[in-house]
């Protein structure tokens, strides 16, 4: 079999037996100081989201298959879907049942670049602070944005919610069409360089496998 990148959440998470990975925003920020004792601060990049992955011990056979599955991204250069498994459903549909086969989309954005309004929702259909999102938008190839509401919000009788503030702010392209990911929101991520850690086995013959990955914005 010939892998095809980014690889799918079934081709890598969901194989790999997580036990934590919990995301962060990695902010690229320069700081000075001021002869008044002031301090300025300014935003270099855009911010990334990042996450520190932790795998459950495994026993030295499964260990290996899972080094040769992550072996398969060359390092830092494949990608792959990643989701904060805290955040893989909203809070008030802890299984997705309650969103079923709804196919949300971005019905339009903020002027201020961090705030969105979603429509093609349930009825009633309640997110909360801290819940997560993805968007997919353009193509070849197709970008992906992940984001995690400021504020709860619920979608009103037509299934359209009111705008409503997120972080981080919106990239460039994002537009109304959009397509919602609210289960297992995902981001394109790799594995930032030098951080894969695999343990020599302990005396129950288990390994212990960690790394960072890293977001990126196109595969």
């Amino acid at each position: 079999m010939a892998y095809s990148f980014p690889l799918s959440l079934a081709e890598f998470q969901d194989i790999i037996n997580v036990a934590a990975a919990p995301f962060r925003l990695q902010r690229s920020e320069e700081y000075s100081g001021l002869s008044s004792g002031q301090i300025l601060a300014d935003e270099m990049a855009p911010p990334l989201w990042s996450a520190p992955v932790r795998l459950f011990p495994a026993f030295h056979d499964d260990g290996l298959e899972t080094q040769a599955l992550i072996d398969t991204l060359d390092g830092s250069m494949q990608s792959f879907l990643f989701y904060d498994p805290r955040a893989a459903f909203p809070r008030h549909d802890p299984d997705g049942t309650l969103l079923g086969a709804a196919t949300p989309t971005v019905h339009s954005l903020g002027a201020d670049n961090k705030s969105i309004r979603i429509e093609g929702l349930p009825a009633g259909y309640r997110l909360s602070r801290g819940d997560m999102f993805a968007l997919r938008y353009g193509a070849d190839p197709e970008r992906r944005s992940l984001h995690r509401l400021s504020v709860p919000v619920e979608a009103g009788g037509t299934g359209q919610t009111p705008l409503f503030e997120f972080r981080p702010h919106l990239e460039t392209g994002a537009a109304a069409g959009a397509a919602v990911e609210l289960i297992k929101p995902a981001a394109y991520m790799r594995i930032m360089p030098g951080s894969l850690s695999v343990s020599e086995a302990d005396d129950f013959g288990t390994v212990s496998i960690a790394f960072t990955a890293i977001q990126r914005l196109v595969p």
